[in-house]
């Protein structure tokens, strides 16, 4: 049985007992919504068929819509997961964070207001993408858990826990979020993230009991922009924050009453 004596090491994204179910039945890319912030920092690409190496970064362009490549948008590191199905994308974090040099040089490669066009055309790789976003005003406040708000699955039943996360979230939360037992183990199920990173939803392996759970998250969580809920990407070096905790949210399954089984109220 898997304790949880620090949530580090509880919910590494590796965890052996959450399997996931985001593996596309076609590629995509993350941010799925209409809308990005000016200070977005990954892309995260899904794809069906395993690649022995990321897409050439030659030929991953971000066009803004004038139809004109955005120039050093993206750091030349496209990072190819142990699978190979997913690639992440960096956008220059220089560019991305205030007051740092290339930031103070060239400003951010997103700009409030514009709409931009993610185009990769890697016949290397087969890799053939296109996604457009609107830009919006860049996004600093953290991740609140305590916001977020809960649908409650039924006893009995392996119904999924719907939760809503109140704004976008990295698509690298969605196992980075996870349900505790009664007995303190993590429980097992496939997590996803839907609604364009909004809402994670949760279908557990075996039927819900009755009891006291609890939503944890990562400390690693974060939103589009970096931002987590310890600490706001833009913090300052000086500021002291506790980056070795995440989140926990108590919620209760209850026991469905013997009338309410037999009339389905």
């Amino acid at each position: 049985m898997k304790r949880w004596p620090r949530w580090t090491a509880a919910l590494s994204l590796a965890a052996p007992c959450m399997m996931t179910i985001g593996a596309p039945l076609s590629p995509a890319i993350f941010p799925s919504g209409p809308t990005v912030p000016e200070n977005l920092l990954r892309v995260e690409l899904r794809l069906v068929q395993p690649l022995r190496s990321p897409p050439s970064m030659d030929k991953v362009r971000l066009i803004d819509q004038l139809g004109r490549e955005i120039d050093d948008a993206f750091l030349d590191l496209p990072l190819l997961s142990a699978d190979g199905k997913r690639v992440t994308l960096l956008l220059h974090p220089g560019r991305v964070k205030s007051g740092v040099g290339p930031n103070l040089r060239w400003g951010r490669a997103l700009k409030v207001g514009s709409v931009v066009t993610l185009s990769i055309d890697d016949f290397a790789s087969a890799v053939h993408l296109r996604r457009t976003w609107q830009v919006t005003s860049r996004e600093t406040t953290v991740p609140k858990p305590s916001d977020w708000t809960l649908d409650l699955p039924p006893a009995g039943s392996r119904a999924a826990l719907t939760v809503h996360l109140k704004k976008p979230v990295s698509s690298t939360a969605e196992s980075l979020i996870a349900v505790r037992g009664p007995d303190g183990a993590r429980i097992d199920g496939a997590p996803l993230l839907a609604d364009g990173e909004t809402t994670w939803r949760f279908v557990p392996t075996s039927p819900w009991n009755p009891g006291q759970f609890a939503l944890m998250t990562n400390p690693d969580m974060e939103d589009l922009a970096g931002n987590r809920a310890w600490a706001p990407f833009e913090v300052s070096p000086s500021s002291r924050a506790d980056c070795d905790k995440g989140t926990v949210t108590p919620f209760e399954i209850r026991r469905r009453l013997s009338s309410e089984k037999r009339f389905g109220n």
